[in-house]
Parts: structure tokens; sequence; C-alpha cells
């Protein structure tokens, strides 16, 4: 299954992140939120940011661990989320994940890791029925 965030939106997600390198598991999700908006309204300036390859590659680690997930639930029979088949092959730009972060509401995000977070936005946005 593939969820994936174009590069152009990956770059303008990590530009900004005031985030220490590390995976996604040890990311707070509203932190990652919050940088992602504010750098969001750099536009393509973002992409010159050093930290761009950071927060790429800690949403990049959320999306990995989301998909092991859903699969080793899909094994078990009953998947965590069902993402048609057109999503799938479109992927998702960077105004969709942050919109599917946003969605789930600050305090939800404060406690929560970007790992925990991405795959709560998955499952409300994706859910099977």
């Amino acid at each position: 299954m593939r969820i994936g965030v174009t590069a152009l939106g990956c770059a303008l997600l990590a530009s900004g992140a005031q985030l220490a390198a590390g995976p996604s598991e040890e990311v707070n999700a509203e932190q990652f939120y919050t940088t992602a908006r504010q750098v969001e309204k750099k536009g393509a300036l973002a992409l010159f940011d050093k930290r761009a390859k950071v927060m790429q590659a800690q949403i990049k680690d959320a999306a990995l661990s989301a998909r092991a997930a859903n699969a080793a639930a899909t094994d078990r029979g009953s998947p965590l989320f069902c993402v048609p088949e057109a999503a799938r092959k479109k992927g998702l730009n960077v105004q969709q994940v942050l919109n599917m972060l946003g969605g789930l509401g600050q305090p939800l995000r404060q406690r929560s890791t970007l790992q925990a977070a991405w795959l709560e936005a998955l499952k409300k946005s994706y859910p099977c029925r």
C-alpha cells in the first residue's frame, strides 16, 4: 500500500522543523504540524532550508510504520485503514498531509508522536467499510 507525499510536498514539510533528527516515534506531532504550517507559508523558498531532509525522513518513517501496522492488521483480518486504489496511485500532496494531521485536533497532536498521529490520521481519512 503506497501513501506517498510528492517530492515538493516533502521538501515543504521538511524545511522548517525545529526538531531533532530522529525517527517518527520520537517526534511530537504538534511540534511537527506547527512547524510544517509555518514552513508552508514560505512557499518555494522552503526548499532551501537545511532541515528539509530531517522532516522528510520523519514523515516517511511515519508512513512506513503506518503501512507496516496496516499490513500486519490486514494479515490478521482487520485492516486499520483502507486507501482506495485511485488515492493510493495518486499519493498525497503537502496540503493533504497537513489537513489530515490538522483534522486530528491539537489535543491529540500534543500528546502523540508523529508516528501515532499519522496512523490515526490515516484511520480517520480512510476508514474500512
